[in-house]
């Protein structure tokens, strides 16, 4: 039955399969049995589908298989970063799996897919993304099919797996290195992209790393600058970037890149960056011109930003700020009327015109809006809105949004 299952594709059923077996069985020698069937007849896609981070993934061999280093040489990231997580392997084990992923990169995956598979030239290949879930990195999967039925799989993060594996083993990277294991793709959702970004952010000194990217935020390559323009806004989001030493440097950069950047996605980042690099409850007058940027993204950004945080300013914002963020929480894209919306929610700030929108929102038919109106409405004292939230929450039951929001007015109001 699993072994159908496997060849059918179905995750969730080898999934029940996995999960009705005795606990010890799981991590023991019938879970490393099913292990070796999903790397021989499900392939590297199907096996890090299946092994997520709530999934007994068992320790090898799996029969003949050594995991870490067919993971490696499938381009499997994800689930090798799993499995090195849970089961440190020894140095010849990494090494192994390093110069098994090393093969790959000088090659195109496909000509090397079919050369190793013995596929003609002729034969079907199909291509799409495996992604694990809606935050996780995705990952290019290739597969040919031969004209008797036979078939070969790899996916194409090879270079996500030496980055981690160099990490590992402590050996010498640049950054340049890793920015071009980025662009390889191009791709900003894949593990390659995901995996460079996590090194250069990890491997080197922040401010180092700072003048190194501002270096490159003005390159003629649009993939550069949203590399290194990311990169600097994921060096924020820790919050303590507003009191690093370069910080004022930073801003000074950035602001000059927001007023010249054209491509959306950079913007974005530059944006997000910026704030990070603010004192948090400062406003951020300088997103007042992109306002009313055609492209809906970079509205969504101000709106979640020009507020940069609670406290000082930004809970008592002057009019025309408090104005701008009202406009933005009626904007006609609906991402960026939430996001606005939700920026005033949970702010300190209050008054008529507010209160006037979310009860015009709690009136509507869209449930979740309604429900973060009323949210918004009960934090600041309206009892009618706070009756509307309990009986939402009790329609909607037990760790619904409604259970959840109202769980944390109560707590809030009780202070």
């Amino acid at each position: 039955m699993v072994i159908e299952a496997i060849r059918d594709g179905d995750v969730a059923a080898v999934r029940r399969y996995l999960s009705a077996l005795p606990h010890e069985a799981q991590w023991g020698d019938e879970g490393r049995a099913v292990a070796g069937a999903v790397a021989l007849l499900g392939g590297p896609g199907f096996a890090q589908l299946l092994y997520e981070a709530s999934t007994a993934v068992p320790s090898g061999p799996w029969g003949e298989i050594d995991p870490p280093v067919w993971t490696a040489e499938h381009g499997a990231s994800e689930l090798l970063e799993l499995l090195l997580h849970r089961y440190p392997a020894s140095e010849a084990t990494l090494r192994r799996a390093l110069d098994a992923a090393r093969a790959w990169l000088g090659v195109d995956p496909e000509a090397e897919l079919r050369r190793r598979s013995g596929a003609a030239d002729g034969d079907a290949v199909t291509r799409d993304h495996l992604t694990t879930d809606e935050y996780a990195p995705r990952a290019l999967r290739i597969r040919v099919r031969t004209a008797d039925g036979r078939w070969a799989e790899v996916l194409a993060g090879h270079r996500a797996v030496v980055t981690v594996l160099e990490q590992l083993l402590e050996l010498p990277v640049t950054r340049d290195e890793l920015l071009a294991r980025a662009l390889w793709s191009a791709d900003q959702e894949s593990c390659d992209w995901s995996a460079a970004r996590h090194a250069v952010m990890g491997r080197f000194p922040a401010e180092e790393t700072f003048r190194w990217a501002a270096g490159r935020l003005a390159d003629a390559d649009v993939a550069v600058r949203r590399f290194t323009a990311e990169l600097l806004h994921f060096s924020t989001l820790g919050g303590e970037a507003v009191d690093a030493p370069y910080a004022a440097d930073a801003l000074l950069v950035l602001r000059g890149r927001m007023a010249a950047e054209t491509d959306t996605e950079a913007l974005c980042s530059v944006l997000g960056a910026y704030a990070g690099f603010s004192e948090i409850g400062a406003i951020l007058h300088e997103f007042l011109p992109f306002v009313e940027d055609p492209r809906p993204e970079v509205r969504g950004r101000v709106a979640g930003e020009i507020l940069n945080g609670r406290g000082g300013p930004a809970d008592d914002p002057p009019p025309h700020i408090l104005q701008t963020m009202l406009s933005l929480a009626r904007d006609r894209d609906p991402a960026v009327s939430a996001t606005a919306t939700a920026a005033l929610i949970y702010s300190a700030i209050d008054g008529p015109a507010l209160r006037e929108l979310l009860a015009a929102r709690m009136a509507g038919d869209d449930r979740e809006v309604r429900i973060r109106a009323a949210t918004g409405l009960a934090l600041r004292g309206d009892a009618h809105a706070l009756a509307q939230l309990r009986r939402m929450s009790d329609e909607d039951g037990y760790e619904s949004l409604a259970w959840h929001e109202l769980d944390h007015v109560e707590r809030l109001l009780a202070r």
